[in-house]
């Protein structure tokens, strides 16, 4: 009789795991959010805009490859940085903000967080460093099975010069192929190339295929130049719309993360 009332708690414990975590994933991971009234902005003209997309694998959780990250990143003068596998206040990487030392470390004045997952004490997700202002955050949830990591597409709206950029960000699963794809078919859905807009990632596509090309869009890695997955894989891109024209593009090879930087600098 116990060992059935212990059976029983055990599955409840667990049902309600199961039921915080969709919970959580569904209602904290869709929002939209004004930050900035860009009206009361005052913008000079800019012509150059240098990104990076860059996943981090949690900084190896813990503080010992921040100062590795800084200096990966010394010397690119990126204006933006998205990032990849970012922690928050987690107790499996000692408990503090990792972005929010990460942009006071590097000179950037405006950052944010866009939680996927609750773990442990803390959260897990992606991230943007900015050196310019940020007007307005929103994410919304891709399709998945329920019980795996939740997936997002973040919209970053950057006040740049006298213009608005959007900036995404995403990182598709890498479990299953069936749902990368509708994933990546749901972002090319969000996404208006007509404006100045900017999506980056860790697609997790490390095949050849065209179902994670866009259609009359351009990206920094579609030739698979740069092996941004250690020294054989080319997951991450960076895709941009008409409106810009590349001056520069490149890879840094990360000394901590099983990803390298993937950067470019557009024109407008």
């Amino acid at each position: 009789m116990k060992k059935m009332l212990k059976l029983i708690i055990c599955i409840v414990i667990l049902l309600f795991a199961i039921a915080g975590r969709f919970y959580y994933s569904v209602y904290a991971s869709e929002y939209q959010c004004k930050l900035i009234n860009n009206n009361n902005l005052k913008l000079d003209s800019f012509s150059n805009l240098r990104i990076g997309s860059y996943n981090i694998k949690s900084l190896n959780y813990g503080k010992e490859s921040l100062e590795d990250f800084n200096n990966d990143i010394n010397g690119l003068d990126l204006d933006i940085i998205c990032l990849q596998e970012v922690d928050k206040n987690a107790y499996r990487s000692d408990n503090y903000n990792m972005l929010k030392e990460m942009a006071e470390a590097n000179g950037y004045s405006y950052y944010h967080f866009y939680s996927t997952m609750w773990i442990l004490d803390g959260h897990y997700g992606l991230g943007i460093l900015s050196k310019y202002p940020v007007i307005e955050v929103s994410s919304k949830l891709l399709p998945n099975s329920l019980f795996k990591e939740p997936r997002i597409l973040t919209k970053t709206k950057i006040a740049f010069g006298n213009k608005e950029v959007d900036i995404y960000n995403t990182h598709l699963t890498y479990e299953n192929n069936d749902f990368r794809i509708s994933q990546m078919n749901f972002v090319k859905e969000q996404i208006d190339f007509n404006n100045y807009a900017i999506l980056a990632g860790d697609f997790n596509s490390f095949g050849m295929n065209g179902d994670f090309e866009i259609d009359g869009i351009n990206s920094i890695n579609s030739e698979k130049e740069y092996m941004t997955f250690r020294d054989f894989a080319a997951p991450d891109d960076i895709f941009y719309s008409d409106k810009f024209v590349v001056k520069e593009k490149g890879a840094i090879v990360s000394s901590f993360s099983d990803h390298n930087l993937l950067y470019a600098e557009l024109a407008f």
